[in-house]
C-alpha cells in the first residue's frame, strides 16, 4: 500500500486502509499503543471520553453514563452539536449488553432518549447523525436490552413514557414493544 501523505486526508477511508492499519497496530509492543492512546486522550476530548469509557468499572460507566447526559442537559458552557453528538456516541458506547442489568440500561436508555430534543436544537446541520444516532444505534441497544430483560411489562412502561413525546419522530420504532 503506497501511503502519500501530501495527497491522504489522514483519515483511513477503505477497508484496506483499515485493515493495513490495524495488521501494522497489532504488530506493535503493547506500551507503544497505550502511549498512542492516552496522548490522543490529551489532545482530544472525543478520545478522552473513549477512554474514560475503557477504564471504567460497570459501576462507573454507569456514573459516566449519567454525567455525560448531565452535561448536556445541564450546559455549564453552551455545547455545540458536534460537540453533543460525540458525548452521546461515547454515553452509547458506554452500555454492554454482556455485562450490564438490562432493566438498569433500559433506564438509562429512557434518560438517553429525553434528550433528544438538546440534540436536534443545538444545530439543524446534524440532523441525518442524529436522527442514525437515536433511530439506530440508540434503538438496537433498546431492543438487545429488551429482550434480555425478563420483566417485559417493564419495558413496556419504559417505551410507553417514551413514545408520549416523540417530537423528533426518533422513538417511533419503539411501539412494538408497547404491544406486549
Amino acid at each position: 500500500m503506497n501511503l502519500n501523505l501530501k495527497e491522504s486526508s489522514g483519515i483511513m477511508e477503505t477497508v484496506v486502509e483499515y485493515n493495513h492499519a490495524k495488521e501494522k497496530l497489532m504488530a506493535l509492543d503493547k506500551s507503544v499503543l497505550v502511549d498512542a492512546i492516552l496522548l490522543l486522550a490529551q489532545e482530544s476530548y472525543s478520545a478522552s471520553l473513549l477512554v474514560n469509557g475503557l477504564i471504567a468499572t460497570q459501576k462507573e460507566r454507569i456514573n459516566l453514563f449519567k454525567n455525560y447526559i448531565k452535561k448536556v442537559t445541564f450546559q455549564e458552557d453552551l455545547l455545540g452539536g458536534e460537540q453533543i453528538l460525540e458525548i452521546l456516541r461515547r454515553a452509547l458506547d458506554l452500555l454492554d449488553p454482556i455485562q450490564m442489568d438490562p432493566k438498569v440500561a433500559l433506564k438509562l436508555l429512557e434518560t438517553f432518549y429525553l434528550v433528544d430534543s438538546w440534540a436536534f436544537e443545538s444545530t439543524t446541520e446534524l440532523d441525518f447523525e442524529f436522527n442514525l444516532l437515536f433511530s439506530n444505534q440508540a434503538y438496537n441497544l433498546f431492543c438487545t436490552f429488551a429482550k434480555k430483560c425478563d420483566d417485559k411489562n417493564y419495558v413496556q412502561q419504559i417505551a410507553n413514557r417514551l413514545l408520549l413525546d416523540d417530537g423528533y419522530g426518533v422513538r417511533a420504532e419503539l411501539k412494538q414493544f408497547t404491544l406486549v
